[in-house]
């Protein structure tokens, strides 16, 4: 099942790179919902030939967690602030390409100096891991709105978790279920912001508009 692994890791760092060049943040939101399920299918071939129970807990936690639950408080904060697409981001989208396959590229170069413990189960663990987090990262920092954001910290999130979850006889489950942890509370404080941020705002447009109607008579 080598051959199935390559072709996860291959569209884990195909969709971080769709989402770098993306504007609508409803559509990034679907893409990175895909590449939670596409990661959660990875346990599953990783021993397809003795798949245990532990396999089973990690897919479906990865699943319901990453690809159903996660997407589904990014919609609610969006659709509360009204924000249909990333307006300025400080590198275009266009620009956002060429610096996603340069960074692509260089992570995989990187990657052949580098030695990990263990028997990867692919090859391309290392690069495609290393090639998410460093988009990830990229979306964090050229990216402006907080939704677009928290979603360049899950996509990073992912790529650190590809690369745990492809160790999966050397690292403890603790280790896995810790970043699960980390994105469930990272997204909820992301929500609790949004929330307060939105009603700041609809406080001083009522304050504004008060004060116009002031003046007016």
């Amino acid at each position: 099942m080598t051959s199935w692994v390559d072709v996860i890791c291959i569209v884990i760092v195909f969709l971080s790179l769709i989402i770098l060049s993306n504007h609508r943040v409803a559509a990034m939101i679907g893409v990175f919902a895909l590449q939670s399920f596409v990661l959660g299918l990875l346990p599953f071939f990783l021993h397809a030939s003795s798949i245990s129970s532990r396999d089973i807990m990690i897919g479906l936690v990865t699943m319901i967690l990453k690809a159903a639950l996660v997407p589904y408080i990014l919609f609610w904060a969006i659709r509360h602030v009204s924000m249909r697409s990333e307006i300025k981001p400080i590198i275009g989208f266009g620009a956002s390409i060429i610096f996603g396959a340069i960074v692509i590229a260089g992570a995989f170069w990187v990657s052949l100096s580098l030695k990990i413990p263990g028997q990867p189960a692919s090859d391309l663990v290392l690069p495609c891991s290393l090639s998410t987090v460093l988009l990830g990262f990229m979306i964090m920092v050229t990216r402006t709105r907080a939704v677009t954001q928290v979603l360049g910290y899950l996509i990073l999130e992912n790529g650190i978790f590809l690369f745990a979850i492809s160790l999966f006889d050397v690292m403890p489950v603790l280790i896995e279920m810790g970043i699960l942890l980390d994105i469930f509370v990272a997204v909820f404080i992301m929500a609790i912001v949004v929330n307060h941020i939105n009603e700041e705002f609809e406080k001083n447009t009522a304050s504004v508009v008060q004060s116009n109607m002031g003046e007016t008579f």
